[in-house]
């Protein structure tokens, strides 16, 4: 069954502030993804604590999603024990989990037809934009916990294949590098 995301989860906008060199809560930032939605915690920001900032702390299995610029992904957060703000260049949609989970939002969201679906939702300006408004009227499919459960497995499943892939990929062209380097000498 079809529902509205802001049916199964809350929705708001990440914290619109700038990082400070010598802030002390981490702050999730575009930059600090992959090209591929996956998340780079070695390249952390940090923000100077205030009290505006605690209604932005992030919760176990809060989704960030992009719905700005030209990468669109979702990615679920998992708490590392430490208060973390996302920017305001993500939505922060926290799923309400006796309906959905979060892993398996994250992966419709990242499923290449709801990212064509959305495309189409941001379509008609220079710079791809979504509005908090269309978001949480898109309609996602929310199967039983049991499906759900499976759909996230495969994603992982299918997020450590293509790793994998780049790293063979990587390795073949370092490989190739070396024998033509050896061979021209």
């Amino acid at each position: 069954m079809n529902k509205a995301i802001q049916s199964i989860a809350e929705v708001k906008l990440g914290f619109p502030g700038l990082p400070q060199a010598d802030g002390e809560i981490p702050f999730i930032l575009l930059r600090q993804f992959n090209e591929d939605g996956l998340f780079l915690p070695a390249e952390m920001d940090h923000l100077k604590l205030n009290e505006n900032m605690k209604t932005h702390f992030l919760k176990e299995g809060d989704v960030l999603f992009t719905g700005k610029g030209n990468r669109l992904f979702a990615w679920c957060y998992t708490d590392e024990g430490e208060p973390t703000i996302a920017s305001s260049s993500f939505f922060v949609l926290r799923p309400d989990s006796r309906m959905i989970q979060p892993e398996y939002l994250a992966a419709i969201l990242n499923a290449p037809q709801t990212k064509s679906s959305l495309v189409q939702l941001g379509a008609g300006t220079n710079i791809f934009s979504i509005r908090k408004s269309e978001l949480a009227a898109f309609q996602i499919p929310v199967l039983p916990m049991m499906q759900q459960t499976r759909i996230v497995a495969i994603s992982k499943l299918h997020q450590q294949e293509m790793s994998l892939a780049k790293e063979l990929i990587s390795q073949k062209q370092n490989f190739y590098s070396a024998v033509i380097s050896k061979l021209i000498k």
